[in-house]
């Protein structure tokens, strides 16, 4: 995933998750989201020093960064934010992969219902 499709800054994890918008809430993640005018996704990841040592965190963030890539939400115009929980680890990345899927569908399904 390029720098581009990032979130980096603080505020900008604050502004969405301030808005509170839920596209997933499970044991594998919690996925917020917000509209932005940027024309493409920006989405941040988080982990949490409960998965586990460093190497761990980071092995999780290359995972989620791959399947993201694979699902197409690159091209929506929102700023998502991924929490991933303790329960990723449980799963292969198949089904981490369709969670994934499931909840990126879901969130598009939701925005086409807001009013503008």
């Amino acid at each position: 995933m390029v720098r581009l499709y990032r979130l980096r800054k603080s505020e900008d994890f604050k502004k969405v998750l301030d808005g509170r918008k839920v596209a997933l809430r499970n044991d594998v993640a919690s996925i917020f989201f917000a509209k932005n005018d940027e024309g493409h996704a920006r989405i941040g990841i988080s982990t949490s020093t409960k998965l586990g040592n460093a190497v761990v965190r980071a092995r999780v963030r290359r995972q989620v960064r791959a399947q993201i890539n694979e699902t197409g939400i690159l091209a929506d115009p929102y700023d998502i934010v991924i929490i991933i929980r303790k329960g990723y680890l449980e799963h292969s990345f198949h089904e981490n992969l369709q969670t994934f899927e499931k909840a990126f569908r879901s969130l598009r399904e939701s925005s086409k219902g807001e009013k503008k």
